[in-house]
């Protein structure tokens, strides 16, 4: 009994082997990034690399800073004040950046190297523009890769976004 589960082990081991081995770290064919902004050449949108509170550091290729934990109006202050268009992204707009990988962030860390800044103990939470109920807003968090909702008045990350 004892051979047959090693042997049982080692074939289980060794069918995982191939998709371990397939799960690639790999960035996303549709972003050209150049310095502090990521442009989606599916979406047509452009973003900023770094969260709200952070600045792109082109000598560290990373955004430094900390970022801001800001409520409903603040983000929306926040991209009015960034100039050039900028906005809170809506639901539909912040989900493109999710992306399927094995291990860490679920958006591309080559895009936005910093999202992990953002995770304040219950992950890398960011703001939409979109509202789920009264007074309720959506927020895709980054590092598992899910949606949720939560009021207003909550502080939580953004990253803005404006159109090409």
């Amino acid at each position: 009994m004892r051979r047959f589960s090693f042997l049982t082990g080692v074939f289980i081991i060794t069918l995982t082997l191939p998709a371990s081995a397939a799960c690639i770290q790999k960035t996303n064919g549709n972003f050209v990034v150049r310095g502090g902004f990521v442009t989606d050449q599916k979406s047509n949108l452009v973003w900023k690399r770094c969260a709200v509170g952070m600045n792109w550091n082109a000598d560290e290729s990373r955004c430094t800073g900390e970022p801001e934990g800001l409520d409903q109006e603040a983000a929306r202050r926040a991209a009015k004040n960034a100039g050039e268009e900028w906005r809170v992204p809506t639901g539909g707009e912040l989900e493109t950046l999710l992306f399927d990988t094995c291990q860490g962030p679920k958006i591309d860390s080559m895009a936005f190297p910093s999202i992990s800044s953002s995770d304040f103990g219950e992950g890398a939470n960011f703001w939409t523009s979109t509202e789920a109920l009264p007074g309720m807003f959506y927020y895709f968090e980054f590092m598992n890769g899910y949606a949720d909702m939560h009021s207003a008045g909550f502080k939580l990350s953004v990253l803005l976004v404006r159109d090409k």
